[in-house]
């Protein structure tokens, strides 16, 4: 009878992982973007004094100079920026975007190859615009020290050239980066209240003062909705590749999981003796295990500092059972089953 239970809830918790796949996009620094085309609902942030704008981003190049994450044509814009200071800074645009405002973080807050979370907030009750990045406030002037900024409301967008864009930029200004969990709401959220440390957390809701909502997990490659309004964006390509039929080369620029799936080899499996190794692929280095039991409870986290590509993890205080090891290299984090006798 245990052995059953046993197996049933093991067969629980894969589908409940099947069921709850999380996706992302996967930008290739050269043409290609995500476009959405303005509506009644994105046009509601023409004028806003209170709203929230926020995407996660993985850059996977050390070129970030003047890669945009995305923008709202002639309305707003946040953008990776200096390859050496690794900053982001957030754009208004106005008189139709003759005029442009900057917002800039402090040096060294981008991330390479890991996940950043980066939101604007502007309150025009306490009339401060501010940048956060991983829930920290970076709000910088353009020298790099930190400072405050007064409120920039937002001006109406042109009707003839309002397209929000994700991965967008001109010529040379596209990301080499995975992009999740785009938000843009006319409201100043608390950063408390935001996720801004879990990419892989629950997905985002939509309610009545969003605007535009991607949570990117439709796996297709072919299109994704605004889930604030289920219009659908389309994934294209612009510039050198115009000739190649659209959706050929959105196969290519669809990521595949959440985080970039990388493969590690665990041995012995099953274990029957005190422990076992874990061993990086492709010289990759290890920065932490993690075991989770059939019940979903994390039972052993090891990190590491040393950049190792093989590690020995004791089983002291583990029941035999099945587990999930979870290995996070510099590379990305993969996911196996594990059994201990």
């Amino acid at each position: 009878m245990k052995r059953k239970l046993l197996l049933l809830s093991f067969v629980l918790l894969i589908q409940s992982i099947a069921f709850a796949q999380d996706y992302t996009l996967l930008y290739d620094g050269v043409d290609s973007r995500t476009n959405y085309p303005t509506d009644t609902n994105l046009d509601m942030m023409n004028g806003a004094t209170d709203y929230t704008i926020e995407a996660w981003f993985y850059p996977t190049d050390a070129d970030i100079h003047n890669r945009v994450i995305l923008k709202r044509w002639y309305q707003f814009a946040i953008t990776m920026y200096q390859n050496t200071n690794k900053r982001v800074y957030f754009t208004q645009y106005s008189d139709n975007g003759v005029t442009k405002t900057y917002v800039n973080s402090l040096y060294n807050v981008v991330n390479l190859n890991q996940w950043n979370h980066v939101a604007i907030i502007n309150n025009a009750t306490d009339d401060t615009i501010k940048i956060y990045v991983n829930g920290v406030d970076v709000t910088a002037d353009s020298s790099g020290t930190a400072t405050t900024h007064t409120a920039i409301p937002l001006e109406a967008a042109p009707g003839n050239a309002a397209n929000f864009y994700v991965g967008y930029g001109g010529s040379g200004t596209v990301p080499f980066a995975y992009i999740d969990k785009v938000r843009v709401k006319k409201t100043a959220e608390d950063i408390a209240n935001l996720n801004a440390t879990n990419v892989s957390a629950t997905p985002y809701t939509t309610d009545a003062d969003t605007a535009i909502l991607f949570n990117f997990d439709e796996g297709s490659g072919t299109s994704t909705a605004n889930e604030a309004t289920g219009t659908m964006a389309t994934l294209e390509c612009r510039g050198g590749c115009a000739e190649i039929p659209v959706w050929d080369v959105v196969a290519n620029v669809m990521a595949t999981n959440q985080t970039p799936n990388i493969d590690f080899s665990v041995y012995p499996n099953p274990v029957t003796a005190n422990h076992f190794s874990v061993k990086a692929q492709n010289d990759e280095s290890i920065q932490a295990i993690e075991l989770t039991d059939i019940l979903g409870k994390i039972v052993k986290v090891e990190k590491y500092t040393t950049n190792p590509t093989n590690v020995s993890i004791s089983t002291e205080g583990l029941s035999q059972g099945i587990y999930l090891i979870k290995t996070t290299t510099n590379k990305g984090i993969g996911t196996q089953k594990l059994l201990i006798k």
